[in-house]
């Protein structure tokens, strides 16, 4: 009996095994095929820039598979601080936002594979926004859709009239401004000349004055010695209210008197079109061609207004924080310092994404050679930004510049973006709120109430309250990063 139910045991387990793995020589047959579930779309934010998030969509469904999903905010709904996280997969924005939205975590580094990838061709993008603006401490956080410095633009035959040169100080500046306003019957003697004409615009409009001045600023503020130029390293104390910047305002308020009676209104975009129209002899600004893919034509503009493009003036001296003196600058320097992250665009992968790969993917294409052509040019906000684009530098400044002058302004733009001395815009969270601050201390200074020092103090005290509530050591440390660099 005990080896019969052995052997019946033995047969038992034979059977399961038989049933379980299948007779020797067969195969089971492959599950019944399931519909594999449907891709997720590509989300992605665009910041101030409804053409840019046109031009996106449009190269996405002539180039690419899947679908993409474009939605548009404002500044001020991405800066809400009721706003917990981005609700999507990638995001581009104004340059000067990177600071806000790495602080609060929600954009991710770029891995070492996807800066190496051949389109993104590193290389090839202009020194300081390679450098400088999509990075943050240092972790790159960004690819760059073009980030076009202020230029002074203007009517090379204006000048000529007046045998006079793009002025290479804020002092010449001053004194063809006041030529031009002179010379106004001289200048605008053609028939075709529209009216009312000015002899210089600078875009002095919410978000734009504070620009305009840091811009002024700049040459005075920055010396060699030092590179923070805004606020203390240590304590956080702003710096607006020191004699550079006051310098710049009393400049700035002055050449204002020259300009267009609604100047506190004005962006660059009104500045280029005031140019481009010939109502205008030069201005503060960048060519763009959008509005050509807008179909927004300027009004009354004859058929011989030509422009071109030259540096902002330099400064031959700056002022030493420390000595409290100003100083002339050594021989071997230009006097030239670029403002960084005027306007700009830059994308991001949102952290956290679920499809952070495709993500990247997407902004290395459209940052690229090849996307770029295409997509950078439809927002107002950006320029050339690769040595490989400077032969298609038409395709950002229009028709307002000859072949020749187009490929001036290329040479400039690169130039600029490579300069030895340069001074960050404001990038640390709360950017909205510092630049309304330093705008209403222009506007006041324009209307004469109080003086560029008692508009600037005043500015520099809310500053200081917009830095505490943000949280001091928290803005320090931002600050640090801002500027490529740690916090000790």
């Amino acid at each position: 009996m005990r080896q019969s139910w052995f052997g019946r045991r033995k047969l038992w387990m034979a059977a399961l095994a038989l049933a379980i793995c299948g007779c020797p020589g067969t195969r089971q047959a492959p599950p019944e095929p399931q519909d594999a579930p449907a891709a997720l779309p590509l989300r992605l934010i665009v910041v101030d820039d409804p053409e840019l998030g046109k031009a996106v969509q449009q190269q996405w469904q002539a180039r690419a598979e899947g679908e993409l999903e474009v939605r548009d905010l404002t500044s001020d709904e991405i800066c809400d601080s009721r706003r917990k996280r981005l609700d999507a997969d990638g995001v581009i924005y104004p340059s000067g936002l990177i600071g806000e939205l790495a602080e609060r975590g929600w954009i991710a580094p770029l891995s070492d594979d996807v800066l190496g990838m051949p389109e993104f061709a590193r290389r090839d993008i202009f020194d300081h926004l390679r450098q400088r603006e999509i990075v943050w401490g240092d972790h790159v956080l960004a690819v760059p859709l073009g980030s076009p410095p202020l230029m002074l633009i203007y009517r090379p035959d204006l000048l000529e009239k007046l045998e006079a040169k793009p002025p290479e100080t804020w002092q010449q500046y001053a004194t063809l401004c006041e030529r031009l306003s002179k010379s106004r019957e001289l200048l605008t003697d053609s028939q075709d000349e529209p009216s009312p004409w000015h002899a210089v615009a600078e875009p002095l409009g919410p978000g734009w004055a504070s620009q305009i001045l840091l811009a002024r600023a700049a040459g005075y503020a920055r010396h060699r010695s030092y590179f923070a130029t805004l606020f203390d390293l240590s304590s956080m104390d702003p710096l607006i209210a020191s004699p550079p910047f006051v310098k710049a305002l009393e400049e700035l308020a002055a050449a204002a008197k020259h300009g267009p009676p609604d100047s506190s209104e004005l962006e660059p975009t009104d500045v280029w079109r005031l140019l481009r129209s010939g109502r205008c002899a030069m201005g503060l600004t960048w060519p763009t061609s959008a509005d050509d893919f807008a179909d927004v034509r300027p009004e009354a503009s004859p058929e011989s207004v030509s422009l071109a493009a030259a540096k902002l003036p330099a400064s031959r001296e700056a002022y030493h924080a420390g000595d409290g003196q100003w100083q002339a600058r050594e021989a071997t320097e230009t006097g030239q310092v670029t403002l960084l992250g005027v306007a700009g665009r830059l994308g991001s992968v949102v952290k956290g994404s679920a499809r952070s790969s495709a993500a990247a993917s997407l902004m290395v294409r459209l940052s690229g050679a090849e996307w770029s052509r295409d997509v950078s040019p439809r927002s107002s906000a950006t320029t050339l930004y690769r040595s490989s684009q400077m032969p298609d530098v038409k395709n950002w400044v229009g028709e307002s510049f000859s072949a020749e002058a187009a490929a001036a302004y290329a040479e400039l733009v690169q130039q600029s973006l490579r300069q030895t001395l340069t001074v960050d815009s404001i990038r640390i969270p709360g950017r909205i709120r510092y630049l309304a601050a330093l705008d209403e201390a222009v506007h006041a200074a324009l209307d004469g109430s109080r003086s560029p020092a008692e508009c600037l103090a005043e500015a520099a005290d809310q500053w200081r309250t917009i830095t505490e509530e943000v949280g001091l050591e928290n803005q320090r440390r931002a600050y640090w990063r801002s500027l490529g660099k740690n916090p000790p």
